[in-house]
């Protein structure tokens, strides 16, 4: 078996290994007072690329703009962590402890914990510093959409008008069903249907998660179970023919049938509010960020980050 080893070299001018440990600490990247090792650069790079084949780690393009990510990422999280502390926003020890405990709890036990984090390369404090900085950044947006004005009905009405297609909803039938394992025991229900009501012998037959609520299926849209389908061209209570799925043999009841319409507003404002919060939440936190990016400090090393490689290697188990 073959394994891929992502690894990384520093090709300075100076090429020499007993320089290696002087570059690995130089930074590629200063923020203010914050500053990214090559050494700090090169782990994150090698965390990015290691789900990749050997083929694609290398390849330049892809190498490029995952360490035009990461550079993005520290600039983003250096200015959001000087801006917390102008704001005076801080995560206490005991808020970051309880966190710690309820991601850890997750886990069957605490050697399987660890052993997630070893498989990224990450140290327990490296995480834990990772995960209050989520902690900082989740206040400091709460902070941000503090000062996003809530859409107004203008603002709703007017984002429905313009994207009116995207509330179209496909024809629809509300369906029972009752599923089997035999084709046999099919053909017996459907016999038993001329006399008895649906849903019971749905309830007492169906092998279907649905049978205990007699059958009952709900709203299906069209062209989302392909098996489904057929049953579009079936008027009201009429019951189908039998029919195969990978989940058995169905007989199906049509209750309700709805059209192809588009929602009116009040049915999809949620949605619309969702929609408008977050694009001006979006642009919020865009117009803080060129803020904060004219007043900062931000110096690269263009030549060393250029000159740090990925190297592959395969290894048989």
């Amino acid at each position: 078996m073959i394994q891929l080893v992502v690894t990384f070299a520093f090709l300075l001018a100076v090429g020499c290994t007993s320089h290696t440990q002087k570059f690995s600490l130089k930074p590629v990247l200063e923020v203010n007072e914050h500053s990214m090792t090559a050494k700090e650069f090169s782990n994150k790079l090698a965390r990015r690329l290691k789900d990749l084949d050997a083929l694609a780690a290398k390849d330049p393009a892809t190498n490029q703009r995952a360490k035009e990510e990461i550079l993005k990422a520290f600039i983003v999280q250096s200015l959001t962590l000087d801006w917390a502390r102008f704001q005076k926003i801080v995560v206490s020890e005991d808020e970051l402890d309880k966190e710690v405990d309820k991601i850890r709890s997750g886990y069957p036990d605490d050697l399987s914990f660890r052993r997630i984090l070893s498989q990224e390369k990450m140290s327990f404090s490296e995480w834990r510093d990772q995960l209050r900085y989520s902690l900082i950044e989740k206040a400091v947006f709460k902070k941000l959409g503090e000062k996003v004005r809530s859409p107004s009905e203008e603002e709703i009405k007017s984002y429905y008008n313009e994207n009116k297609e995207n509330f179209r909803r496909k024809e629809r039938i509300f369906l029972r069903q009752i599923v089997v394992d035999e084709e046999a025991k099919a053909e017996l229900l459907k016999t038993e249907l001329k006399k008895k009501d649906f849903a019971a012998l749905a309830q007492k037959y169906s092998i279907a998660p649905e049978a205990k609520n007699g059958g009952l299926v709900g709203w299906i849209e069209k062209g989302t179970v392909d098996f489904f389908d057929p049953l579009f061209s079936l008027s009201v209570g009429s019951v189908s023919v039998i029919f195969k799925s990978p989940f058995g043999y169905h007989i199906a009841k049509i209750e309700k049938k709805s059209p192809p319409l588009i929602l009116s507003t009040e049915e999809v404002k949620p949605r619309i509010l969702q929609t408008l919060k977050a694009m001006k939440e979006q642009a919020e936190f865009v117009s803080w960020l060129d803020l904060q990016l004219r007043s900062a400090k931000v110096q690269r090393d263009n030549d060393l980050i250029n000159a740090i490689r990925v190297d592959t290697r395969g290894s048989n188990d």
